[in-house]
């Protein structure tokens, strides 16, 4: 009887933990429930991402910075509409990665795993990368705790899972970066190197891609001191990074974390973990050093940028994909699991010594709503900084026309700057949609500026389109020889008047609100050569075919404990 009691508890339990997160979910993603796109800063968002598009498989000419999430888009956009598809990742990020963390406490009270939940998916930095867009290295993050609770649960090895997380981490380049350090220090028992080696064949797609690129995949080194850890708040750079903040853009920094109240709640939150540590360390102690190793990384890596620009600056400037490393407070994600395992064992010690029941009740729901407290901003689609947003029909004319046009070549878009902040996304900025919308291969403008520091681009097609524009009138010719035909422009940019001036010697072919289209002639763009396009044929099969048989395995394994089960 007591055996079946324990059982509903603990199914009361695990619905109560799915509740919870999707009571998070929905007070971040309510609304976001009218039709449209999120569109902001690195998330663009449109409604038919090609398939056929030659950047979406890591075959373009720049970096292949959205491989594989691009894919995966396409793909999923190609079933459900995309508007969907980009909710239900969105809120899948807070309902698994809350879920996830819960698991990773299995053995302390609800409110304590609640508390580690919320904490795990409400913090700066699921704020800030949020509002940055930056929705594949979110994903990494709710598969994170999925990834750790495995590689901890000795009893039984759960490889389906551990595929499933590390192919999550894999959605990004950096994801992927992240997935090394913790299969090595918590992978002894599925075997470090074959762990390590998995981490490999699911970011095939990226690695391969980077490394067909490796002639552009250095990085401009004046990137490290613009990315490099920033003070969000009262007490300094180190304090922001400690507490997962400290982003280098400053629009995307949520407005309570210069407010000493935000700081007040911090320092008691770290007051708690370290209660929690101090018991949770007497249980567990390998694992709590294993977490903290873990923890340190990153928030050495979250630092480089700030404590050694120089170093950082040669190794994004000398070694092929060391850019991954500029933006170091992206890897500030191996504070998380630590920080919140540590809230939720300290949750659980203070509510024990509460004396009376009903106060226990109170404290013990106090602490799990802390990090709301803490970061009140998350709420409501980021205190609005992440809305709804719907592209104007001249967007859809002007993609019927490209997809129209007699015309060969690629796609050139002016004026030619990385992002937008358009009137019908509220002035909200975006890396210009363009790049993404029409059903062609479109050259933008890679280079970034941040904080006044202009970092150079990888793309060397870009390059050479700024070559073109420096004569200030575009010859056909010169367009046609760098397999451009077709060039839009957006008049309602800055600086459109000069990108108008400019095409004077094209044909105009079509225009349709703000945006006006011009053809330069027939043209052939240079493709991928035969190697490359193997390359990445073989690099796709290899991660498909990782994660298809890790599926087909852990059904037979489910199957065969059932028939066992059923035998006994």
């Amino acid at each position: 009887m007591s055996q079946v009691s324990e059982a509903v508890r603990a199914h009361r339990g695990a619905l109560a933990v799915w509740l919870w997160a999707a009571v998070l979910a929905a007070v971040v993603c309510a609304p976001w429930l009218r039709p449209g796109y999120l569109l902001t800063y690195d998330m663009v968002w449109v409604p038919h991402l090609d398939l056929t598009r030659l950047e979406v498989w890591g075959l373009g000419s720049a970096l292949p910075r959205a491989v594989p999430s691009d894919a995966v888009v396409a793909l999923a956009g190609s079933i459900l509409p995309a508007a969907v598809v980009q909710r239900v990742i969105l809120a899948g990020v807070f309902v698994l990665g809350a879920v996830g963390a819960a698991r990773l406490v299995p053995n302390l009270r609800l409110p304590a795993r609640l508390a580690t939940a919320t904490f795990f998916v409400w913090n700066p930095f699921v704020a800030e990368r949020l509002a940055l867009g930056q929705w594949p290295l979110l994903i990494g993050l709710a598969a994170l705790p999925w990834l750790i609770a495995a590689l901890l649960d000795a009893s039984r090895r759960q490889y389906g899972v551990v595929v499933a997380a590390l192919a999550g981490l894999a959605m990004s380049p950096a994801g992927g970066l992240i997935a090394v350090p913790v299969v090595l220090v918590l992978g002894r028992t599925f075997g470090r190197y074959r762990l390590v080696g998995l981490v490999a064949a699911l970011n095939a797609p990226w690695i391969v891609a980077g490394l067909l690129h490796r002639a552009a995949a250095t990085s401009d080194p004046a990137g490290v001191t613009a990315f490099a850890v920033q003070s969000d708040g009262p007490l300094g750079r180190l304090w922001s990074a400690m507490s997962l903040g400290g982003i280098w853009n400053a629009d995307v920094v949520p407005g309570s974390r210069a407010l000493w109240t935000t700081a007040v709640l911090v320092a008691f939150g770290w007051v708690v973990m370290a209660v929690g540590v101090s018991r949770w360390w007497r249980d567990e102690r390998v694992v709590v050093e294993r977490l903290a190793v873990l923890a340190l990384s990153g928030l050495v890596v979250a630092c480089a940028g700030w404590w050694a620009p120089g170093l950082m600056g040669f190794v994004a400037d000398t070694i092929p994909g060391g850019g991954l490393l500029r933006d170091g407070t992206r890897f500030l994600m191996l504070l998380i699991p630590l920080s919140a395992m540590a809230l939720g064992h300290g949750a659980a010690v203070v509510a024990a010594r509460v004396p009376r029941p009903s106060t226990r009740k109170l404290v013990a729901a106090l602490l799990v709503v802390l990090p709301v407290v803490s970061v009140p901003d998350l709420a409501w689609g980021v205190d609005g900084r992440v809305q709804v947003a719907t592209y104007p029909q001249a967007w859809a004319d002007v993609r019927a026309e490209i997809r129209d046009s007699s015309a060969q070549g690629d796609l050139l878009v002016l004026p030619f700057s990385a992002y937008r902040a358009p009137s019908w996304n509220d002035g909200r900025p975006v890396l210009d949609p363009a790049g993404r919308y029409f059903d062609r291969t479109t050259v933008v403008n890679d280079d970034l500026i941040v904080s006044g520091i202009t970092i150079r681009g990888e793309d060397p097609r870009a390059a050479a389109v700024f070559d073109v524009l420096a004569a200030g009138v575009i010859e056909p010719a010169a367009l046609r020889a760098r397999g451009i035909g077709l060039v839009l422009i957006d008049v309602s940019a800055p600086e459109a008047a000069g990108a108008l001036t400019s095409v004077a010697r094209l044909q105009l072919v079509a225009s349709s609100g703000d945006l006006v289209l011009f053809s330069a002639g027939d043209a052939i763009p240079d493709g991928p050569t035969g190697v490359q396009r193997w390359s990445m044929i073989l690099a796709w099969i290899v991660a498909v075919a990782t994660v298809a048989g890790a599926a087909v395995a852990e059904v037979v394994y489910r199957g065969r404990r059932r028939k066992t089960g059923r035998g006994k």
